[in-house]
């Protein structure tokens, strides 16, 4: 029998058993998701519950035993069980980003303990990947630029100073995208049971805004021209420490993990400890790109400043000449550098316990 006889004998008989499977299939996938709401739904009153107990009982814990014993059912209850952090089961208020990107009731919340693992590490991926290509990217504009500076010098030709700064515009773009995942990626992470620290995911915000104003002032400012370099000097820095970084909080996020001092779905831009020889490296490459992440930022407003408080251009469009634009918008620039550079510095020293190490997540 070929294929045209073999779709002739499919009858409408057999069209309505096929509908009824359908149907009852429909009715079972219904009965699950009720099963499963209700069952959440009890579920979350419970975990709602023993929150409550558990704060009570903090607060009226008589000797240290007791209270070591309360400390490892917050564990439990944050995370340290098979179930993962009962906590998600209970209605938490949405990120206004990702309230603002995707909308009020976009569930992002997943329950499932594997699934929670997989974002962690699809976070940490990402980190690396960025790491690299922060640093590879900088590094050839850089590159490129000093040998267009030489060569202008020089009075030789074919510079290609308008391409590199068109990569530059590129670079600046990227950075945007990169900012604002991070952003984004923390949030979901946060939803789902990861311990990471209000600044961390903030400091992205202003860097996201940082970048989109860049993007706005014009490649041929003096002003534009002259901060360029020290920010490519300082973004190849960075890309480099997020290397060194991601990989020593990688692996001391893992021991501490499997040590019972974080949480499964806690990420490394959290708090971690490691040894002092470790740290003799680390801690100076943190330090010291916050410092010249300050520094960077203040040259660009000491060498702008006078442009902001200038009466021209505010209210009537300056001269054609003049570069007011890209002077004001440096200058706004440096200031939120030296901003994010100082939150960076105290949240990195800033410890919530005497073993904690807190560790910058990013330059920017």
């Amino acid at each position: 029998m070929d294929e045209d006889e073999v779709q002739a004998a499919f009858t409408v008989h057999d069209a309505e058993k096929l509908v009824t499977r359908c149907r009852n299939l429909s009715s079972r996938v219904a009965s699950y998701n009720s099963r499963i709401v209700g069952e959440g739904e009890s579920l979350a009153e419970e975990v709602k519950l023993i929150k409550s107990d558990l704060s009570r009982a903090l607060k009226l814990a008589a000797d240290d035993d007791t209270l070591e014993e309360l400390g490892r059912a917050k564990a439990v209850l944050e995370g340290h069980g098979p179930g993962g952090d009962m906590r998600k089961l209970l209605k938490q208020p949405t990120p206004a980003l990702l309230t603002l990107l995707l909308g009020r009731h976009c569930n992002l919340v997943t329950l499932q303990r594997k699934e929670a693992i997989k974002l962690k590490e699809e976070y940490h991926a990402f980190r690396d990947r960025c790491g690299v290509i922060l640093f590879t990217f900088a590094l050839v504009l850089l590159v490129g630029l000093l040998r267009a500076d030489a060569k202008r010098q020089a009075g030789e030709p074919f510079s290609l100073t308008p391409p590199f700064m068109v990569g530059v515009q590129c670079f600046l773009t990227w950075l945007l995208y990169f900012y604002t995942a991070m952003a984004l990626r923390e949030n979901v992470l946060k939803l789902n049971g990861s311990s990471i620290r209000p600044w961390w995911i903030h400091h992205h915000y202003w860097a996201a805004i940082t970048m989109a104003l860049l993007l706005t002032l014009p490649v041929d400012s003096s002003a534009v021209q002259a901060f360029v370099r020290k920010f490519l000097w300082w973004s190849t820095f960075q890309g480099l420490v997020m290397m060194v970084q991601n990989r020593y909080q990688r692996r001391r996020m893992y021991t501490r993990i499997a040590l019972g001092k974080n949480r499964a779905m806690d990420v490394v831009s959290g708090e971690s400890s490691g040894g002092s020889g470790q740290l003799l490296i680390l801690y100076p490459l943190l330090f010291s790109l916050q410092l010249l992440q300050c520094w960077i930022g203040a040259c660009m407003l000491s060498g702008t400043f006078l442009a902001v408080i200038s009466p021209e251009g505010w209210l009537d469009p300056e001269a054609h000449e003049s570069d007011l634009r890209g002077s004001r918008g440096v200058a706004l620039a440096g200031a939120l550098l030296i901003f994010m550079g100082v939150g960076n510095f105290r949240n990195t020293v800033r410890a919530p316990d005497l073993v904690g190490v807190p560790i910058l997540m990013h330059g920017l």
